[in-house]
Formats: structure tokens, C-alpha cells, sequence
């Protein structure tokens, strides 16, 4: 027997006993950082119904927590594969701990600020970019079943918890979910020390393409060398506009919302965590037809029903919650994440092996238009006492987008990026 061959024998045990927990503390803190992602609208209507706090206020935090949550995942797996993935994993869960401490003050501006930057930061850094990265490293032959795991774990942290948090501050008040919030991070901070030791991980931490000698400034290499090309901001344009008609509106505003039409939080929680489970059939299925017809077809047929649906929404809030409700949050979750398969095939295409990091950019997009609708939103029912005008604008902004992903060919690019020409 060879020398590679005895050394893939001794890596046998590694890969069946050793890279399992190594999954489940990832997952787990995919989905501590998930936790807090939507927790900011169930909170919102206790801090302007009961503490009178200013929902402008809020939403400033918000808005800067949701642009901080796409920004930050690039940089952060910078970081993981320079100093290590438990390293900064371990200090984002402290940075989020931190920040469940800093909200607890009853505090509208010590909130906004904890919310909108230690949170923010503290989120963005354990983001799919992060799962990608665990995915590609240590499951080179199980990438797609992976990343479908930490998709899932994703999805659990958003939406499925939130039934619980609402109940929680039924029983016990606004800091309970917080505090729950703050204890799954500790939770998570504990199996990382443990799963992701030196032992487990194994060599692979210590092979990242002499990352050890790029600078930060790296990071931006990519983004620079697409800037000058048309599609790639057509694609910013239409994950603006995806992340405004999504974590914009779901995260911060729907349940505040639903209380406004009479329907409990516990009641819209529900609602969010249909639209949690329906968005990993929406976004498999989506994956699915882009190997078989043209990922134009399906952005376009994802903006306009989504432009339905959101403007059929405030029509049956009045009817408080019924079945129609319950349909609004199976369609709307199918619809949710099913723009993400199309964008990511037409990144490829266009920018070839560059394509992954042009999508992590324009990701981080996604969520400058999340935090943009969760300001204006904000702004929209300070000023009017209603959301009727923000379900009205992001249904056009949706048919705005169908209309603007024909405005590119999806040409490749790839040798125009690798050279940095025009």
C-alpha cells in the first residue's frame, strides 16, 4: 500500500466520527445567530404599545442590523480561514451574548445601537457564507447535502422559534426572548469549544490557500473587478429588491403588522413559521428547475407572484386570522427564497469560477435593501398610522424587478473579470 493510500485509511475514522460533531456545532450556531434575526419585529410592537418607545427609532436599528447581517459574511470568512473558523465563530457568539445583555436596559437608544451593531455583526458572521465555507472545507463530497442541513438550520432559527418567543413574552415579558436568545449563543459557544477543537477539524484549518498572506484589502479584489460590468448591477437590482420584499417586510414589520389588524403575535408567528418551512420546499424546487429552463423564466414568475401576494395581503388583514392567512404564508414561503437558485445560476454563468464571490457580494446587496424597507417601512407607518403604502410599494417594486431581469443578456464574462478589462 502507498503512502497516499495509507494516509486516506487513517483519515477513514476522521471523516465518520469527527466531522459529525463538527456539523452539529455549526448548525447549532447558525442557528443561535438565526434566533435574533427575526426577534426585532415580535419585539417592536411591546416597545411602542407598552414602553411608548419611537418605531423610527427602531427601525434605524433594525435597518443598520439588517445591512451589518449582509456585509459582514464576507469579511467574517476572510477571517475564519485566516485565524481559524472556532476562533471567530466563538467570538461572534460573544458579540451576540454581549448584545442580548446591552438590550435588556430599557434603553430605546441603548437598544437601536446594541440591535443595529453588536447584533448585526455579531449575525452577519454566521451567515450561509459561513456554512459554505464549513461545506466546501470538511464535506468536499456531501457539499449539497450539507449546506441543505445548514439552510435548514437557518430556516429553524428564523421562523420556527418564534412561536416560542412569543409565548415567552406573554408569560414572562419582552426580556424573556431575549434572554433565551442570549443562552442558545452561550449553548453554542460551549459545543464549539468542545465539536471544534484542533483534533476534529484536522489539517484542513490549515490549508486555505496561504490565506495567512492576503490582506483584508483582498476581499474587495472581487467586487472591484465586476463593478464596471452592466449585469452585475442588474442582479444588485434585483436582490435589493428581493431582500426589501422579504427580510424587510418579515422580519421587522409583519407582526407589528398583524397586530394592527387585530391578530395576536403568537397568531402571526404562526404565519412566519410557514413561510420558514414552505421557503426550503420554494428554494429546492427552484434549484430543481434551473437545471431544466431558463433562470429568467423563473425570477420573473417569482417577482410577479410575489408582487400578488403582497398586494392581496392587506386586503385579508381585515378578516384577521383565518385560512387565508395560513395561504398567504405557504405561497409567500415558496416564493421567499426561490429567487436565490436563479441569481446564483446566472453568477455562474456570467463570472465562471469568480462566480461564488460575485454572489456573496450580491448578497450583501440583498440586505442593504432588507434594512432600507425596514427604515421606510418604519417611516411609512409613523407617518400614515398604516402599512397599506409599503405592502402597495413593495408589490410594484417586485413588478419593477420582473420587467428588469430582461434588461441583460447573462453573457459570460469570466475572462473580462479575470483581466480586469471592460
Amino acid at each position: 500500500m502507498n503512502s497516499a493510500a495509507v494516509e486516506e485509511a487513517k483519515e477513514a475514522p476522521d471523516t465518520q466520527l469527527k466531522r459529525t460533531p463538527i456539523l452539529i456545532a455549526v448548525a447549532l450556531s447558525i442557528i443561535a445567530a438565526g434566533s435574533y434575526t427575526t426577534l426585532a419585529g415580535l419585539l417592536t410592537i411591546t416597545f411602542v404599545e407598552q414602553l411608548g418607545w419611537s418605531l423610527s427609532l427602531i427601525s434605524v436599528g433594525v435597518s443598520i442590523n439588517m445591512v451589518l447581517y449582509g456585509l459582514t459574511a464576507p469579511f467574517s470568512v476572510f477571517y475564519m480561514e485566516k485565524y481559524g473558523v472556532r476562533n471567530v465563530s466563538v467570538a461572534a457568539l460573544m458579540v451576540l451574548v454581549a448584545g442580548s445583555f446591552m438590550c435588556l436596559m430599557s434603553n430605546a437608544l441603548i437598544f437601536t445601537l446594541s440591535w443595529g451593531f453588536l447584533v448585526g455583526l455579531g449575525s452577519g458572521c454566521l451567515t450561509m457564507a459561513y456554512g459554505a465555507l464549513v461545506a466546501r472545507t470538511w464535506f468536499p463530497d456531501a457539499q449539497g447535502t450539507v449546506a441543505g442541513i445548514l439552510t435548514a438550520s437557518a430556516v429553524f432559527g428564523q421562523f420556527a422559534l418564534l412561536p416560542v418567543w412569543a409565548e415567552a413574552i406573554t408569560l414572562y415579558g419582552w426580556r424573556a426572548p431575549l434572554i433565551g436568545c442570549g443562552l442558545l449563543a452561550f449553548v453554542a459557544i460551549l459545543v464549539n469549544y468542545w465539536f471544534l477543537s484542533a483534533e476534529r477539524l484536522g489539517k484542513h484549518e490549515d490549508n486555505f490557500s496561504n490565506i495567512t498572506n492576503r490582506s483584508v484589502i483582498n476581499v474587495f479584489s472581487t467586487l472591484f473587478s465586476v463593478m464596471g460590468h452592466r449585469t452585475f448591477w442588474i442582479l444588485v437590482a434585483l436582490f435589493l429588491v428581493c431582500g426589501a420584499t422579504t427580510n424587510g417586510l418579515m422580519w421587522s414589520h409583519f407582526t407589528l403588522a398583524s397586530s394592527d389588524a387585530g391578530i395576536s403575535a403568537t397568531s402571526a408567528s404562526i404565519v412566519l413559521l410557514l413561510i420558514g418551512v414552505f421557503n426550503v420546499f420554494g428554494t429546492v424546487f427552484s434549484g430543481w428547475l434551473c437545471d431544466r429552463i431558463s433562470p429568467r423564466l423563473i425570477l420573473t414568475f417569482v417577482f410577479i407572484a410575489r408582487a400578488l401576494t403582497l398586494l392581496w395581503l392587506p386586503l385579508i388583514f381585515s378578516s384577521g386570522f383565518d385560512t387565508r392567512l395560513v395561504a398567504f404564508g405557504i405561497i409567500f414561503g415558496v416564493l421567499d427564497v426561490a429567487t436565490v437558485p436563479p441569481v446564483i445560476a446566472l453568477c455562474n454563468r456570467v463570472f465562471g469560477q469568480a462566480g461564488p464571490s460575485v454572489f456573496g457580494w450580491i448578497n450583501a446587496f440583498h440586505q442593504i435593501g432588507a434594512g432600507a424597507m425596514a427604515l421606510g417601512g418604519g417611516l411609512i407607518r409613523s407617518s400614515y398610522g398604516t402599512y397599506f403604502g409599503m405592502w402597495v410599494l413593495a408589490g410594484v417594486l417586485c413588478v419593477i424587478a420582473a420587467v428588469l431581469v430582461y434588461a441583460s443578456r447573462y453573457q459570460s464574462q469570466d475572462h473580462r473579470v479575470a483581466t480586469g478589462s471592460q
